[in-house]
């Protein structure tokens, strides 16, 4: 495979193309492409190709796509398609970003549940200091909601932290 190539079908805008070689890219583990693979991650607006790339980063298992799939998932433009990221992050450690996937808890229905997933797997390896911060920013999430349903499911999250 090559680099020029992937380049090539991604700025000329051949998704179908990009995403085939991405994904092939997964399938053999090629780590070679990890650095476009992450520079087209953070920059391309394309929710396809951002998905793609993000699950072949988490089959690779680069923990170095971490810092950039938590910053995507702080940029407003991901609202609304913050799933594949985060399903993209169960791959590795989050644990020291447990208070980024607190704020999501409040997020969409997928967002706030793979979000809820997510601190569930590192739960034993968050610090009290990191729990003190969780509770305090749910507590403030639940002052904002009157809708039972966000309520309680907040209130669930809390458990999490106890």
């Amino acid at each position: 495979m090559n680099k020029m190539r992937l380049e090539e079908v991604i700025e000329s805008g051949d998704l179908k193309e990009a995403v085939r070689i991405i994904e092939e890219i997964g399938e053999k583990l090629d780590h070679t492409f990890t650095p476009i693979l992450l520079r087209y991650l953070a920059t391309t607006d394309s929710v396809l190709l951002r998905n793609v790339i993000a699950i072949t980063l988490a089959d690779l298992g680069d923990s170095e796509a971490v810092l950039p799939l938590i910053d995507l998932l702080r940029n407003p433009k991901t609202k609304g398609n913050r799933g594949t990221l985060l399903y993209a992050l169960e791959f590795f450690d989050v644990s020291t970003h447990v208070v980024e996937l607190v704020d999501l808890l409040d997020d969409t229905f997928e967002a706030s549940r793979q979000s809820y997933q997510l601190i569930s797997n590192v739960q034993d390896k968050i610090s009290e200091a990191q729990k003190d911060i969780c509770r305090q920013m749910i507590r403030r999430k639940l002052a904002d909601y009157k809708n039972k349903y966000k309520r309680d499911f907040l209130l669930e999250s809390l458990e999490l932290f106890t």
